[in-house]
């Protein structure tokens, strides 16, 4: 994991009593009015006969004070602040009462404000970052000239971002010299952008969460038991992996929404049919549903039907399998549009017709660029191709394909 501070990495906290969850940091944007919105951590107490009580306290820079019980759990603690509207900027300590006198008993998180909360995931094309995608540029233009200004970032992974403003990413750099901006999500980013530029001057805060995973199946981020509801579905050593890791430990963070990109590495699955709960067409809806469920379980915090969007492959997404239109009918669950019955309050964007502008396989395969040399006349035609890919390079070619903006679009298009 390359790291800057705390702004390339993820931010750790001194050990203590009570410590606030990896994900709830300085910074932060937590999910608007009419929803609640939660802080929460863990607790570190060896006395047994300890009776902790958490009081959080929220402190609006030019406005009044206030307090919230805690509730704890075990070892883990959350408080439920206020439903509070969009922007604001605000200190939230957290104190724990009655744990010991060891060790720091209150913590706090600053610069944190509240707006829309979205948690992107999937696989590679989810994960793609910036740095290999066509308008990286113009994004980077676009902040550094005061737009966007709404936009606050967390990413996990190897190139983990602990929560900023987007503006900041275009401030530090990573070992290469870049801009941090250019490691985070493509598809991710670009949609908050995007779902920006639709709402104007009322756009509130957007808060990206991005947790994709690159290879990874829709098994893997789906519990066990609920894969096990759908037939043809193959449980292997990783199922529920990303689930546990990169799911749960989210749960508690109140969300506006969803948004998936995802279904590559299970191309050479069972497609389906929800109609008879049957392979991928049944799988990603269950999973939906048990991702709704976990973070809908305290009434009043993330909407029971919080709105999901997906994005269906390219053509360059078969991983060498065949009947791509297949799976396109599979991410739709077998009713070839959204939302739907097995789907509700579901929108997606379609990229059967954005594969990469260059994505000439036969220059790719064959090596004619970075410099075209190779002897002989079989690079012939290859120039733009060359020219396109030494600006912004593939990330293992056009599986990924690097236009990742009008994907964006037509997610904040059909989400708006």
């Amino acid at each position: 994991m390359r790291t800057a501070g705390l702004l390339f990495g993820m931010a750790t906290q001194a050990a203590g009593l009570i410590s606030f969850s990896d994900h709830v940091q300085d910074h932060m944007v937590l999910q608007q009015s009419p929803e609640k919105s939660g802080v929460f951590g863990t607790l570190n107490i060896t006395n047994g006969d300890a009776t902790p009580t958490i009081t959080a306290t929220v402190s609006p820079i030019g406005g009044t004070p206030y307090q919230v019980p805690g509730r704890v759990t075990g070892t883990n603690w959350i408080a439920y602040l206020k439903p509070t509207p969009a922007g604001g900027n605000y200190s939230i300590s957290v104190s724990c009462s009655g744990c010991s006198t060891d060790g720091p008993n209150t913590i706090e998180i600053n610069d944190v404000t509240f707006g829309d909360v979205w948690y992107c995931a999937g696989q590679s094309n989810m994960e793609l970052p910036l740095i290999h995608t066509i308008s990286r540029n113009d994004s980077l233009k676009a902040l550094q000239s005061g737009q966007f200004g709404n936009l606050r970032v967390h990413q996990i992974g190897k190139d983990a971002i602990s929560w900023t403003t987007a503006l900041n990413t275009t401030m530090h750099k990573d070992h290469q010299g870049l801009p941090i901006l250019f490691s985070y999500s493509s598809t991710c980013y670009y949609y908050g952008q995007e779902l920006s530029r639709l709402m104007g001057e009322n756009a509130p805060p957007i808060g990206l969460v991005h947790t994709a995973v690159g290879g990874s199946t829709a098994a893997e981020w789906t519990s066990n038991k609920t894969s096990s509801e759908c037939s043809n579905v193959t449980l292997r050593a990783n199922s529920q992996t990303l689930f546990d890791s990169n799911v749960v430990p989210f749960s508690q963070m109140t969300l506006k929404g969803f948004v998936w990109y995802q279904g590559e590495n299970d191309m050479g699955n069972v497609f389906g049919n929800s109609e008879y709960s049957s392979g991928y067409s049944c799988e990603v809806p269950k999973m939906l549903a048990e991702w709704r469920t976990l973070f809908s379980q305290e009434p009043g915090t993330t909407n029971p039907q919080a709105p999901f969007g997906l994005v269906t492959l390219a053509p360059s997404g078969t991983e060498g399998h065949p009947d791509i239109g297949g799976m396109y009918f599979a991410q739709t669950a077998s009713y070839g549009d959204l939302p739907n019955a097995a789907f509700p309050n579901t929108f997606y964007a379609h990229a059967f017709d954005l594969g990469d502008p260059f994505a000439n396989i036969t220059c790719y395969k064959k090596g004619c660029c970075p410099n075209n040399v190779i002897p002989g006349a079989f690079c012939n035609g290859c120039d733009q191709y060359c020219d396109s890919v030494n600006k912004t390079n593939f990330y293992m070619g056009p599986i990924h394909p690097r236009d990742k903006l009008p994907v964006a679009k037509r997610l904040a298009q059909a989400s708006y």
